[in-house]
């Protein structure tokens, strides 16, 4: 089986492509095809085949990838695999899996979202992204891309699906089936601590999904340390609504983030995420997580086990559900264990196991 890989763009590191640094290894001599590598930003990718489109003499990282957004249907039809593979396998919450491809090459899609600005997120979207005196422009914008989306997801032979939030968005925006298979996290890469330190964290982007003000406002009214990690542009407004006891650290390197998360008392997830990957991250550190019930998170954090959910993105709600698992106990032990679930093996296995069959039965 001759496999190719791709991936709508690389100029940030998040859990999307710590997903596909896994496919890479598992399929080292594939190529990759991708809009555009932002080597300044997101750094090198030695040794990989990378065949990237029209769009990377631009390069726009740093979140300005948005400006090329009418662009990259066009730019996926220009990706062209060759008929000599038999499969690609494609990494996407967006428009990749619109890359040109032969009539007998079987496309699998490794989801982590369909195209959220189109669908579950158009008017959040519109109201967060888009200056007001371009909202009707881009409104309509949406609704033509809606439509490539859908021709584009018609040409996929088998969904994978990273959460059930996700399988359910992709049943309710595209009418199909798919089968789940949660991120991968190296377990045994984190420890947990011999003891817990004064600390609780939120690590994430700092943009207005993420919703790190929940877990700033939260933590004011509680008084308790929290130490935030991550950048992005909300973080001078969320620098002047935190009182002292909330410390904003800046981007964090993965051994400096594996050290808080082995120290820290609990990670706070506020956002509605596809999945959450520091999530299991956390449980593999042995630290309870507080996270929002919904997207991805009820997939990793069992309520009162793993830590605790909170119904509202409310910062009293946070703050309740924080207060519980500091009056609660649990044993780190247990909560590697739980994090044994997404472990990298098991990923390995199912996406192989799925991607082998789709191979055998060929495209519809």
């Amino acid at each position: 089986m001759k496999l190719a890989l791709a991936h709508e763009y690389f100029s940030a590191r998040g859990g999307a492509e710590r997903v596909v640094d896994v496919l890479h290894g598992m399929w080292p001599e594939a190529p990759v095809y991708t809009f555009f590598h932002d080597r300044r930003r997101y750094g090198r990718l030695d040794g990989w085949d990378l065949r990237t489109s029209y769009l990377q003499p631009v390069a726009l990282g740093g979140g300005l990838h948005r400006l090329l957004l009418p662009l990259y249907p066009n730019a996926a039809r220009s990706l062209r695999v060759g008929a000599e593979f038999d499969v690609a396998l494609v990494s996407t919450s967006a428009f990749i899996k619109g890359l040109a491809l032969s009539d007998r090459t079987v496309e699998v899609a490794y989801c982590h979202s369909p195209t959220r600005y189109l669908w579950d997120w158009a008017e959040r979207y519109l109201e967060e992204e888009v200056p007001a005196p371009l909202q009707p422009v881009v409104r309509e914008l949406q609704a033509r891309l809606r439509e490539t989306d859908l021709a584009f997801a018609s040409r996929v032979d088998r969904w994978i699906a990273n959460s059930r939030a996700v399988a359910e968005r992709i049943a309710r925006y595209y009418g199909r089936e798919s089968e789940i298979v949660h991120p991968a996290v190296d377990v045994d890469a984190f420890a947990a601590s011999g003891q817990r330190g004064d600390f609780w964290l939120f690590v994430g982007r700092l943009s207005a999904y993420k919703r790190a003000d929940l877990a700033v406002s939260a933590f004011n009214e509680l008084g308790l340390r929290l130490l935030v990690v991550g950048g992005g542009r909300e973080r001078d407004r969320l620098e002047r609504l935190a009182h002292e006891n909330v410390v904003f650290a800046g981007r964090a390197d993965d051994a400096t983030l594996r050290d808080l998360l082995a120290s820290a008392r609990g990670l706070v997830f506020p956002a509605e995420d596809d999945f959450g990957l520091v999530c299991v991250e956390a449980l593999a550190s042995g630290a309870p997580v507080v996270a929002l019930a919904a997207g991805g998170a009820p997939d990793i954090v069992r309520d009162g086990e793993d830590g605790a959910l909170f119904a509202h993105p409310e910062a009293g709600e946070v703050a309740d559900a924080v207060l519980r698992v500091e009056r609660g106990s649990f044993d780190p032990r247990a909560l590697r264990e739980s994090a044994r679930r997404f472990d990298v093996s098991r990923f390995r296995d199912r996406v192989r196991a799925i991607v082998d069959d789709a191979y055998r039965k060929g495209r519809p």
